[in-house]
């Protein structure tokens, strides 16, 4: 009987052990940034600036608030590209930035680019 209640005792430490070293395997979830387009029925991001770091790996929920347009969003350098959301949904994409600098995030839809439609993701 000692021996069974020194073994679930092991076990249990053991378990205890490779929780706390993270041994289940599990990953850091992303974080979350929102960006709303086309609200008030304008043509532009909010925000229009996004900072992350290298490394990091971040989901961005794309709110359209646009009750007639669809738009996109695209960081052509860092191949970073939505689909295009239409008027009032929501869509995701998630991106791991793995270089530095400052590239320009735009809509694709035509004209909106040309009406001010761009911003900025800095990665240091």
């Amino acid at each position: 009987m000692k021996k069974i209640a020194m073994l679930v005792l092991v076990a249990i430490l053991s378990l205890g052990v490779l929780t706390a070293c993270g041994g289940g395997g599990g990953s850091k979830s992303a974080r979350e940034v929102e960006v709303v387009m086309g609200a008030n029925g304008e043509w532009k991001f909010t925000p229009d600036l996004v900072e992350v770091t290298k490394g990091e790996t971040v989901k961005f929920n794309l709110v359209n608030k646009d009750a007639a347009q669809a738009h996109s969003f695209i960081v052509a350098e860092l191949n970073l590209k939505s689909q295009q959301v239409p008027a009032n949904t929501t869509q995701s994409v998630t991106h791991t930035f793995d270089k530095t600098g400052e590239f320009a995030l735009t809509c694709d839809v035509p004209g909106h680019k040309d009406a001010g439609m761009i911003g900025k993701i800095v990665v240091k």
